[in-house]
């Protein structure tokens, strides 16, 4: 009961929250799930699952807003198809510890650049960077670990579209859209190598938490929120997990 309660608390909260910057939160749900008992792989198909909704949700509401770069999504989501099923087959054999530097690693890294880097200012969107060799490259690194790691992919696809030249609202917008689909395919990645067997009954329970945070989130993205706010705010919550997965990882080594 334990695992539903805190399961559908967290899932609403951090999907609020994240889906301000077109996160999908699975970096933070998925250690939690696994911290409330559940096996990784399922907490990682779990995780995909949820930012599936949670994004997709936010995508067609960001969508609407015209918040969305097209031309840079679509190399990301092509590298994303590519590579993403290697990291679903490498999630098995990776030691979980391992995995678990990782994901602070990345999150560290990619607070620093939310919270600390200010690219010049663009005063239309066609002046942002495209690049798209970079933009495949990028997507084929994000399509790895988030099949490796269970997650969709825009705590770290964030910090590439700050640096393309994106204000804070339509890095929320493009990330969304290209996390929507990276959670897909790791999702079904997962599916079809039967890494993981689904407890549906808490996936309908966090699924409706996961639709309802994304219409708060995007809301409050599109109306309340700055662009400078929504990337404070994601680099803030990606620093308290990574410092929770470091207090978490100590705790095992000193046992």
């Amino acid at each position: 009961m334990e695992l539903y309660i805190w399961g559908f608390i967290s899932t609403l909260v951090f999907k609020s929250f994240m889906s301000m910057g077109g996160v999908g939160a699975a970096f933070i749900l998925v250690p939690i799930f696994y911290w409330l008992g559940m096996p990784f792989p399922q907490a990682a198909a779990t995780g995909l699952m949820l930012g599936v909704l949670n994004t997709g949700v936010a995508s067609i509401n960001y969508g609407r807003d015209k918040l969305i770069n097209f031309k840079v999504a679509i190399p990301l989501i092509i590298a994303i198809f590519i590579f993403s099923p290697l990291g679903v087959y490498s999630s098995n054999v990776v030691n979980k510890q391992i995995l678990l530097v990782i994901f602070a690693a990345f999150l560290l890294t990619a607070g620093s650049m939310m919270l600390f880097y200010h690219p010049q200012k663009k005063t239309h969107e066609d002046q942002v960077k495209t690049k798209p060799a970079a933009g495949f490259g990028v997507g084929g690194i994000i399509g790895f670990l988030s099949g490796l790691l269970g997650v969709g992919g825009g705590s770290f696809l964030g910090p590439f579209l700050v640096w393309l030249g994106m204000d804070g609202k339509q890095v929320a917008g493009t990330s969304a859209f290209v996390v929507m689909f990276s959670s897909l395919i790791g999702f079904l990645g997962h599916i079809g190598f039967e890494y993981s067997h689904m407890n549906y009954a808490f996936l309908v329970l966090t699924g409706a938490a996961s639709l309802m945070g994304g219409q708060i989130g995007s809301w409050l993205t599109r109306f309340k929120l700055t662009g400078k706010q929504v990337k404070q705010v994601i680099g803030v919550f990606q620093y308290l997990v990574a410092l929770k997965i470091i207090l978490d990882l100590l705790n095992v080594i000193h046992k």
